[in-house]
């Protein structure tokens, strides 16, 4: 009984906070749960149909839903949608094909429904192509939007998102002039992504033009593609940038003096993988619009020939102080980091991904970079599985390096005994950093 009365006490408790507070707390709740609550008392009854929030995200919630139950379940979202007289502004609607079963026209009704509720983030997941309501490209209210839709990317003539924050696109498919005509339409947009979205292949140009952009994320699906096209990005403020997708034709990018972040990783067919002026000339475009970057991730296929390291580098990364640099070919880049590491004077962080080298094994260079003498305070190498080229690149670190703190080596592959002896032979190699700690793991 004590219990019972406590647990009341409680209830009364909540039931004294007004109907705003209620209906933004029941909508944390899983919608069935939310539902559940209008049985509490008489207060509790429609409280639910006030709520601000609207998620049909989680598919778990329709586990052992039979054919009956989901037809239940979608004339109630009609009803909730539609109910009551004086409707209340959605703040958020987020819903997967699940939640409607398939049933594309219902989930077009709902889209509808709550674009007219003053809806600000709206959140449409669908495993198939499902066609949107031209109203909502002339959204007053959205601040941000979310599609995971296959299919072509179709947007009406007009498009005005003035108020538009945040765009996610995945899935979709672009043909030409589709993507500048719908960022150039959000002038006040800070994020983009737009991943695995495919390129049509009439497309010529991707043009991105946004001075109010932060962050953006172009990853795009490797496909064939009957001819190459040029990509244009206007965004001068970005701070945060990644970029996933074979080499273009040509980039024009403007300069970005804000960029903190920046993830390129750029592929070229194996038939490519060749010395080509053209494609050196792109991908050195490429690195020079983000030289103003602090943190790098760079992954370029067979970098060796797209970006041949000369004795004067053209390009330099003076605010660059943290470097991850993958390798996912067989040809040995060695050589060619070291000599990249001459465009980072001022790096402080190195982790290397390389796959151990198979063939092109060069010479390391004898010039060492500045940032390896004075900078560099940690190093970590990745993939290790004991070849002789990476035991000699990381002789090198630890030869020249002044004020290296610590080396890590990440071994893979590897019996025990063979860690051990890997071990043995790396704490025995000279080190000009007193300070410097050998780690294994």
């Amino acid at each position: 009984m004590a219990k019972q009365a406590k647990s009341q006490g409680v209830l009364d408790r909540i039931s004294t906070l007004p109907d705003h507070m209620l209906c933004h707390m029941l909508s944390f709740l899983p919608i069935k749960d939310a539902v559940r609550t209008s049985v509490l008392s008489p207060r509790w009854r429609y409280l639910f149909t006030f709520m601000s929030t609207l998620d049909l995200y989680d598919y778990r919630q329709f586990r052992g839903f039979t054919r009956r139950d989901f037809n239940d379940f979608k004339n109630f979202v009609d009803r909730l949608l539609l109910f009551p007289k004086q409707q209340v502004c959605l703040e958020c609607f987020r819903v997967t094909e699940n939640a409607s079963d398939g049933d594309c026209p219902r989930l077009y009704g709902w889209i509808c429904a709550v674009l007219s509720r003053g809806i600000k983030e709206l959140v449409v997941s669908y495993g198939k192509n499902l066609r949107l309501p031209t109203l909502l490209f002339t959204c007053q209210t959205l601040v941000t939007l979310e599609l995971d839709i296959p299919g072509d990317m179709k947007i009406p003539p007009d498009v005005s998102l003035p108020n538009l924050k945040s765009l996610n696109l995945s899935n979709f498919l672009f043909s030409d002039g589709l993507i500048f005509k719908l960022v150039s339409s959000c002038h006040v947009l800070e994020e983009l992504y737009m991943e695995f979205v495919k390129l049509g292949r009439n497309i010529t140009e991707v043009n991105i033009h946004s001075l109010s952009l932060k962050r953006m994320t172009l990853e795009f699906v490797l496909v064939n593609r009957d001819k190459d096209y040029k990509m244009v990005i206007n965004a001068p403020n970005l701070e945060y940038f990644k970029f996933y997708d074979m080499l273009a034709d040509g980039y024009r990018v403007s300069s970005m003096n804000s960029l903190e972040h920046a993830n390129i990783r750029v592929h070229q067919c194996p038939e490519y993988a060749i010395y080509d002026v053209n494609r050196e000339r792109a991908a050195t475009n490429l690195l020079q619009a983000i030289c103003n970057v602090k943190c790098l991730y760079l992954l370029i296929t067979h970098a060796e020939t797209l970006i041949p390291m000369g004795p004067e580098p053209v390009f330099a990364f003076h605010k660059l102080v943290q470097l991850k640099f993958v390798n996912e070919t067989e040809a040995w880049v060695g050589t060619w980091i070291l000599e990249f590491l001459h465009c980072v004077p001022n790096l402080e962080i190195l982790h290397l991904a390389l796959d151990a080298a198979s063939e092109g094994i060069k010479p390391l260079a004898e010039n060492v970079p500045s940032c390896v003498s004075f900078h560099l305070t940690e190093i970590r190498v990745s993939r290790f599985v004991g070849d002789e080229p990476m035991f000699q690149m990381i002789s090198f670190f630890l030869k020249h390096a002044t004020v290296l703190e610590t080396l890590i080596i990440a071994m893979k592959y590897l019996t025990e005994k063979e860690e051990l002896s890997i071990t043995k032979r790396l704490l025995e190699l000279p080190r000009n950093s007193r300070s410097c700690q050998v780690i294994t793991e």
